[in-house]
């Protein structure tokens, strides 16, 4: 196949995917690997994870690592497709991060999926959970966990509360909380847990930025 032609074919794929494609996608339209290797070697393409690449006039966008992780998660799935439950979703620290709330980076990149997945791949994590179709929205273009679940699942999996309740107070502030009786609730029943007396409870101490 003609360099401009599989530009050409790639330039499609890539169009509703941030200007990203997986080798899969490209074989699935005739696309070898070798002619990927090939573009690469000439800067056509720039490799960002396994199996997955950025067109080369593409510009860099700020979650694009993010979705190249999410992407090679889904090598073979048809481009501009809408989501399905299958679809990996970010959450935890991954999620926090594709919504600019607390101060916490996006890494490891952590994943979950309605079937159970293994990955020894260094900086990502994969959880085997399902998950409420209310608890998960799209942001960035990636499905993620809803701000409310992330801090709900940033406490379940140990993160420091401090940086939680950074998380918490930017998610308020911003808006992106739709029922914030219910997750003070869901907080205060995992503070009991913790030994955190009612009085203050868990969610007022990181609703008020105290030290916990």
């Amino acid at each position: 196949m003609k360099t401009v032609e599989a530009i050409r074919i790639l330039n499609d794929i890539s169009f509703s995917q941030k200007g990203l494609f997986t080798a899969a996608q490209a074989k699935a339209v005739g696309v070898e690997r070798y002619t990927v290797s090939r573009l690469e070697k000439l800067g056509n393409v720039e490799r960002l994870a396994k199996g997955v690449y950025r067109m080369g006039g593409a510009p860099s966008q700020r979650e694009e690592d993010v979705f190249a992780a999410w992407l090679s998660l889904v090598p073979s799935r048809q481009p501009g497709a809408p989501f399905s439950d299958a679809d990996p979703v970010a959450m935890g620290v991954t999620a926090a991060w594709l919504y600019r709330i607390g101060e916490i980076g996006p890494m490891p990149y952590e994943f979950c999926t309605s079937v159970r997945r293994q990955t020894q791949r260094h900086g990502l994590i994969l959880r085997k959970r399902d998950l409420r179709q209310t608890d998960t929205s799209l942001v960035a273009g990636i499905p993620a966990t809803t701000p409310a679940r992330t801090v709900i699942d940033l406490i379940d999996y140990g993160e420091d509360l401090s940086l939680v309740s950074n998380v918490l107070c930017d998610a308020l502030e911003l808006g992106l909380i739709s029922d914030e009786n219910r997750l003070r609730e869901e907080i205060d029943r995992r503070g009991m847990k913790m030994g955190i007396a009612k009085d203050p409870s868990l969610y007022e101490m990181m609703r008020g930025g105290r030290r916990i």
